[in-house]
């Protein structure tokens, strides 16, 4: 990462809401995630957060070093297989990417 500077890391938050009933399963789906991202080739930060008065909503803060390394944790196996396995109970999610600018 020698080459990258603050400004060129990838930012992202990306959250799923679970299904009522849903929400154990899916925390440890997701929490199934953190161990291998953390070994993928430009993660620099990847943290899962739960919403303290909100069981069924979840958080990632994530630091990538390009949109490409992000690109293929999405496609990569862990993420795919482990998303699809719980998508029944996902009720709703999504993303932001940002880049910081101060």
């Amino acid at each position: 990462m020698s080459d990258t500077t603050d400004s060129d890391i990838l930012s992202v938050v990306a959250w799923v809401r679970a299904e009522p009933g849903g929400e154990d399963t899916v925390r440890e789906a997701l929490a199934g995630f953190v161990a291998p991202t953390l070994k993928e080739e430009g993660c620099i930060g990847y943290q899962l957060h739960g919403v303290n008065d909100d069981p069924g909503l979840f958080y990632f803060v994530e630091y990538w070093r390009s949109e490409e390394d992000l690109e293929r944790h999405i496609a990569s196996p862990h993420i795919r297989d482990g998303g699809a396995a719980v998508r029944h109970l996902i009720r709703e999610h999504g993303e932001m990417r940002m880049t910081r600018i101060a």
